[in-house]
């Protein structure tokens, strides 16, 4: 199982290397891209995490379907934790975990850290296509994507009925259902 772990994190860290220069190369290669090519590589970034891994940008090495005590271990206890939710501030992440079990099975991890409100809601849907669901709630606007196998992951926007084109202020990655 380590063996297949290490693949997966190899494969990911190769296709993020593979990402940022090619990213790189296309910021380079048209000014038209500048001020796109930081968000569309985190979007990239977001997607291939939680594809390959179920996992955030921040929340690495940790994925949903491991164990908060495992994170515990490595990073400490967390800064806030209720029955349901471990706070990692420093981190810009948030583990949502089954607390009925022993070993505290993490099911979602949000991730809100500040580079994300440089996406906004066009941006996304141009790079990744259209959501399966767009939901507007609360005075948020929530827009969700998955495969059906492995990962759901749903992006937290600002309300569209105040601003058309809303930046995210976070997401979550699942699993699939």
């Amino acid at each position: 199982m380590k063996q297949v772990n290490r693949f997966i994190q190899s494969v990911t860290f190769l296709m993020l290397a593979f990402l940022l220069f090619s990213g790189q190369a296309a910021y380079a290669a048209s000014d038209s891209l500048t001020s796109r090519s930081a968000p569309d590589l985190l979007i990239r970034q977001i997607m291939g995490l939680a594809y390959e891994s179920q996992q955030t940008v921040n929340s690495g090495p940790f994925s949903v379907g491991d164990s908060l005590k495992k994170v515990e271990k490595a990073w400490g206890a967390p800064e806030d934790l209720s029955t349901v939710a471990a706070n990692y501030w420093s981190h810009n992440v948030r583990f949502l975990y089954d607390g009925s079990t022993g070993r505290k099975t993490i099911t979602a991890i949000d991730d809100f850290d500040p580079q994300l409100q440089t996406i906004q809601l066009t941006m996304l849907k141009e790079l990744i296509g259209e959501p399966v669901s767009e939901v507007e709630q609360e005075g948020m606007y929530y827009v969700t994507y998955t495969d059906y196998e492995n990962y759901k992951v749903v992006f937290v926007f600002e309300s569209a009925w105040i601003n058309p084109d809303p930046n995210l202020n976070m997401y979550t990655v699942e699993l699939a259902s």
